[in-house]
């Protein structure tokens, strides 16, 4: 089943870019110069994005001691990139699962737990070993997997054969692409964002998320190595949900890019579990 990267780039090119108001959120939030009141007035014209993204800020995972009614409040307590984050948590949400497709092998539900799942641990390993940005890992956690969601719109019976022989033959994912010649996940997903004018970072992290080694150049190897311990314990912890059925491979070079022992991923593993069980929000959107 060989499939050129050229024949399924041209299929992504189709797919409709996100609307204005999500491409202004990513522009304005990517700018270093942003202000936390430009970042609220884009996400107001958008009322139904607002009362959703309020909605998440109350929830246990942030653990705001009192209520947010306004959203300019919520930008200023939580950060605007944490409202970035929650805006495209959303638009993620609605543009390729809030409605499952009848003919799709897959179950999108718990796809969808591996995206939040991810990025939940993406977050907390963040603060556990003291990068400066964790909103970034949310979000690139977040993303990492969107070539698969992608497969299901734009072909779904490459991606129903991928699954197929996964789960038969319990293999993981990106064992099964190339053992039948589908373009990787990670190149379909970066080739999107791409041409959604994503950040660089988040493009080059969803790009090598299964192989930190190949960004191990790149400014952005700290966060590559982050998202891809973060998915593997992900896989860990909800087995399938991300459509890949064998032990997730575990780049151990991605261990020492961020100092963390083999001992520290088992701490990393419960308080994640703990900050999981707080974003019911985020899973149920």
């Amino acid at each position: 089943m060989m499939v050129t990267v050229d024949k399924i780039l041209e299929k992504v090119e189709d797919l409709p870019s996100p609307d204005f108001v999500v491409q202004r959120i990513v522009q304005v939030a990517s700018n270093p110069n942003a202000s936390a009141k430009e970042v609220s007035q884009v996400i107001s014209t958008d009322p139904s994005l607002s009362s959703r993204i309020l909605k998440i800020a109350n929830s246990a995972y942030y653990g705001i001691p009192r209520k947010i009614s306004i959203l300019s409040e919520a930008v200023m307590i939580l950060g605007f990139k944490t409202v970035r984050n929650l805006a495209l948590s959303v638009f993620t949400y609605d543009r390729f699962f809030k409605k499952g497709d009848e003919k799709s092998p897959i179950d999108r539900k718990r796809l969808w737990r591996h995206f939040v799942v991810t990025a939940v641990i993406a977050e907390t390993l963040a603060s556990t070993v003291g990068y400066p940005v964790k909103e970034e890992l949310f979000i690139t956690g977040l993303l990492h997997d969107i070539g698969k969601i992608i497969y299901d719109v734009i072909t779904p019976k490459i991606l129903a054969s991928a699954y197929e022989v996964a789960s038969r033959m319990k293999k993981t994912f990106t064992d099964v692409e190339s053992d039948l010649g589908i373009p990787h996940h990670g190149i379909i997903g970066a080739k999107l964002l791409e041409k959604w004018n994503f950040p660089d970072l988040i493009i080059t992290t969803v790009e090598n998320h299964h192989n930190p080694s190949s960004a191990r150049e790149s400014v952005y190897s700290e966060i590559v190595s982050m998202v891809h311990i973060s998915d593997v314990l992900a896989n860990l912890l909800y087995p399938g949900d991300s459509l890949s059925f064998g032990d997730p491979h575990l780049d151990p070079e991605a261990l020492n890019d961020i100092s963390i022992k083999p001992k520290g991923l088992l701490n990393l593993l419960e308080k994640s579990k703990e900050m999981i069980s707080k974003a019911k929000e985020l899973l149920d959107m």
